[in-house]
């Protein structure tokens, strides 16, 4: 059984998967490089989601579903506001895990 820290939010894009976490000079989504993650990062509102993405994307898009952006619930299960694995899925959001499901998803065919 885990721990569980409340609900937050995830923001997922439709090609680039769920966005992981952020170092100051790239964004890691699970689809594109989920950095070695087993987990993503939440927000505490969807408007704190949605300053984050004014940050460093310049502005929330006015047509979310254009821009492949959403943003979805889920339960935090582990410290600093992080949801695993386990969370996402629970959350109805296993098309969107990528690598995180699979260390080999975007490997070279016979790599996985």
């Amino acid at each position: 059984m885990s721990a569980h820290f409340g609900q937050g939010f995830v923001v997922v894009h439709t090609a680039l998967g769920l966005y992981v976490g952020r170092t100051p000079s790239l964004s890691y989504w699970s689809k594109l490089n989920a950095a070695g993650r087993d987990a993503v990062a939440t927000f505490p509102s969807e408007a704190l989601a949605r300053w984050h993405v004014e940050v460093w994307e310049g502005g929330w898009p006015e047509d979310e579903r254009t821009a492949g952006l959403a943003l979805y619930p889920v339960k935090i299960d582990r410290p600093g506001g992080w949801a695993s694995i386990q969370s996402l899925r629970e959350a109805g959001l296993e098309e969107h895990l990528g690598e995180l499901a699979h260390p080999g998803w975007n490997g070279r065919a016979g790599k996985c």
